[in-house]
């Protein structure tokens, strides 16, 4: 970069910065009546080995335009900047009227012959604006050239193919309209008919916003169950049992260790007729702390014939046998056939 008078001069050849390009407006590279001419936000740009950047914004705008008014003359866009050589400088269009745009500064020019004829033999295809400097920020345009070689990064080319742009931005449609079609998102139309691109980006951009919001939702939900898939949640979900009937089946199996708990302890002599209730009532509310009761009472009852209780029908009528609903509600706990067989026979 180099710095003369307080003028930033920027280029790969030319020391002056190529900035934004030249847009055509129909497939016959008509040259534009007007363009952007400087965009607002940092500008970056290579010259040789340097890189840097300058800012640049509404308030520089309205400086540039406000010297430019006050100056009452047209400036001058030449060729590769002869302005600043002091050799013949012939113009290649004159610049009228500057403003502000939504995107930057825009120029309207009106080209020479020849020049018109450069550009649309893709001759030239940048321009570069020569820009004065006060305290870091431009407040004046001094002139603006044709060049090949830009230096700021970030600008399309000054002659771009129009039939091209136009095929790819086409197809650039029909991209989103086929992508919008297969989210379910219905195309805007505006209120001539037309297509609106623009509001139809937005509406595809939120729904697919929102499948990814469902997306991390099912992620959640699949890392709660541990599970990998959908298909492996809905098959958990369908082998899972009612919590009001878990808890039947829960004190069901409760009761049945319960009472082959105590069968045992009549069998082995601990128990006497007179503690049956009591020691039903402990099991169930406590196995463990029955089970080690059993295990460290004395024998109190003679002999095996105690064990019986008054009443018990022999096995062989199957007291405890249990109906196949009961025996599928067992199954959905995970208890094998032998499991089951185990607790009708009491053992």
């Amino acid at each position: 970069m180099e710095t003369r008078k307080n003028i930033l001069i920027l280029s790969d050849t030319s020391d002056t910065l190529a900035l934004a390009p030249v847009g055509f407006s129909d497939g016959e590279k008509t040259p534009p009546e007007e363009f952007l001419l400087i965009r607002y936000g940092d500008n970056d740009y290579t010259k040789g080995e340097e890189r840097g950047k300058f800012a640049f914004g509404e308030t520089d705008a309205d400086e540039i335009i406000a010297d430019f008014s006050q100056r009452g003359k047209d400036i001058v866009f030449d060729y590769e900047h002869q302005t600043l050589k002091g050799t013949e400088a012939p113009a290649s269009g004159w610049i009228r009227s500057i403003a502000k745009g939504a995107d930057g500064l825009v120029a309207k020019v009106d080209w020479t012959e020849r020049a018109k004829k450069f550009l649309q033999g893709r001759e030239y295809r940048y321009h570069s604006p020569v820009l004065h400097f006060k305290s870091g920020r431009p407040y004046r345009l001094h002139s603006v050239a044709l060049t090949n070689h830009p230096a700021l990064h970030g600008y399309p080319a000054l002659v771009a193919d129009d039939n091209k742009s136009n095929k790819q931005e086409d197809t650039m449609n029909e991209h989103l309209k086929k992508i919008a079609a297969m989210l379910g998102v219905t195309v805007v139309a505006l209120a001539d008919g037309k297509e609106d691109e623009k509001a139809t980006a937005v509406a595809v951009e939120a729904k697919v916003k929102a499948l990814s919001d469902d997306g991390k939702g099912l992620q959640d939900l699949l890392s709660l169950h541990d599970c990998k898939t959908a298909e492996e949640l809905t098959l958990k979900i369908k082998g899972m049992v009612p919590a009001t009937e878990k808890q039947q089946l829960e004190e069901k199996l409760s009761g049945i260790e319960a009472e082959k708990a105590v069968a045992k302890a009549f069998s082995d002599g601990k128990l006497i007729e007179a503690q049956r209730e009591w020691a039903v009532a402990l099991a169930k509310k406590d196995l463990k702390a029955f089970s080690d009761y059993a295990e460290k009472a004395p024998k109190v009852a003679p002999g095996p014939a105690a064990t019986v209780p008054a009443g018990t029908p022999p096995k062989s009528e199957a007291t405890l046998a249990m109906s196949d609903n009961e025996k599928g509600i067992f199954q959905k706990l995970g208890l094998t056939d032998e499991q089951i067989n185990k607790i009708k026979e009491g053992k």
